[in-house]
């Protein structure tokens, strides 16, 4: 019986050993295995998550030329008008009775554009081109006209001019 019982005592024993150290072996394991693995510190990849875990790579955009700037667009200059801005200064100054109104001092017509074009005794009296050389210009730049009232202004006879000078239109 002493027998019997030492027996049971050290499978007791063993039994109430085993177990715990079972699981410390299994703890153990555990840590073994857990530290076996990829670290990243490989440039090597054998198992292909490599490729998985890396963030894409995008190409860099196509390098496109930068639009050209739109063309800079002169400003019209608009020139000066026969209609907007000679005829009236002929209308209030010149072309009123008794000086170029129809028939008009030495021939001269100024209430329309084909007798002032026309001219009087005098030839023409604008050169298309010649604004300065003119009669026109030449009388009312320091000439005297319009007699019996205040000269034309320097702006206003800058106005006739540049009409002359641009081709004397009909504009």
């Amino acid at each position: 019986m002493i027998a019997s019982s030492l027996i049971h005592t050290r499978k007791r024993y063993l039994h109430s050993v085993s177990i715990p150290i079972f699981a410390m072996s299994l703890f153990l394991i555990a840590i073994f295995v857990a530290s076996c693995g990829d670290e990243g510190d490989t440039t090597e990849d054998t198992t292909g998550m490599a490729d998985v875990l890396q963030p894409a790579t995008t190409p860099p955009p196509a390098q496109t030329p930068a639009p050209e700037p739109p063309p800079v667009e002169e400003p019209v200059v608009e020139g000066v008008s026969f209609g907007d801005d000679v005829q009236p200064i002929l209308a209030e100054r010149c072309a009123v009775p008794g000086c170029h109104a129809a028939p008009g001092v030495a021939g001269l017509n100024l209430s329309q554009y084909d007798t002032f074009k026309k001219g009087g005794a005098n030839g023409p009296a604008f050169v298309a081109g010649d604004g300065k050389g003119s009669l026109v210009v030449k009388r009312i730049d320091g000439g005297g006209m319009p007699p019996g009232g205040p000269p034309l202004d320097g702006d206003q006879v800058q106005l006739f001019i540049d009409w002359i000078d641009e081709g004397a239109e009909n504009n």
